[in-house]
């Protein structure tokens, strides 16, 4: 890790999409730097795991809940939300809600994370990737607003009255592998840890996975260090993430192996092959 103490700034969609850089985010708090979590919505119309935990009424306030508490986990006190619903997926009604983040007018969220950018002065700021990871309306929407929101914060001329103009050093979005799951799912089948069968579809969707390159990455960061505080992190997601869910059901050798490394692509300023990284993770 750095020397050099900087603020850092990571911007989610959802509670719990988090997860891809908790342990990152510990290493930052550990090293002394300040660190800020945006997440631009309360997973408002995610699936409840337990009714006994929240109702479709009470999911967003109870899912804040469980973000702050996942966050103090890894030592991350500094969490803010922006206004927007959970926008659901591609053809539920949700998906059209005129207050879901997906259908909020660019330039206005833009402008709130110029905001936040130039009020916490980040060094580094990490996103979702552009596909969302698995295509996520939410997902694509919060990585296209903090990419405008980065790429505008240093600009004194963009939003004038959002603060004084101030530039990131790197932009960071977190290489997101949908083969690390279907490898933890299929590992779990074969030793008959799964409580339902892998129906027809779901299979089909973890053969693709395991056909699919790896992303480039510009930054493979091992945080084994901080396994058990990512642990802790998870488990407070209980809403989301309940008793029967595949987290719950790894053996210590899957849990260390999923939660080891996180990986990350630097996208601003633009990585190209031998580069070295602007700043060490370790």
């Amino acid at each position: 890790m750095s020397n050099t103490l900087y603020p850092v700034l990571a911007v989610y969609a959802h509670p719990d999409d988090e997860g891809q850089a908790s342990g990152t985010l510990a290493a930052f708090v550990q090293a002394g730097h300040s660190v800020t979590l945006v997440c631009a919505t309360r997973g408002e119309v995610g699936e409840i795991s337990d009714p006994a935990l929240a109702t479709n009424e009470t999911l967003g306030y109870v899912r804040e809940l469980e973000l702050r508490a996942a966050m103090a986990q890894v030592g991350v006190h500094q969490v803010e939300f922006l206004p927007y619903r959970d926008s659901g997926m591609v053809g539920t009604p949700e998906n059209d809600d005129p207050r879901c983040l997906h259908q909020a007018p660019s330039e206005t969220v833009t402008e709130e994370l110029v905001r936040i950018i130039r009020r916490t002065k980040p060094g580094l700021v990490f996103t979702w990737d552009p596909t969302g990871g698995y295509g996520h309306p939410d997902h694509i929407a919060v990585h296209r607003h903090t990419l405008s929101a980065y790429e505008a914060a240093g600009d004194p001329a963009a939003f004038p009255s959002a603060g004084e103009a101030h530039e990131p050093r790197a932009l960071y979005w977190g290489t997101f592998r949908m083969k690390q799951f279907a490898v933890m799912r299929l590992e779990l089948e074969k030793r008959g840890l799964l409580t339902e069968p892998i129906d027809e579809e779901m299979r089909q969707r973890l053969d693709k996975a395991m056909e699919e390159p790896d992303p480039i990455v510009s930054v493979v960061h091992d945080v084994r260090a901080y396994i058990e505080a990512k642990q802790r992190g998870s488990s407070m997601h209980r809403s989301q993430f309940g008793e029967g869910s595949m987290f719950s059901k790894l053996p210590d050798d899957l849990r260390a192996q999923f939660f080891a490394e996180e990986r990350f692509y630097r996208a601003r300023p633009t990585w190209t092959d031998g580069d070295v990284p602007l700043v060490s993770f370790n």
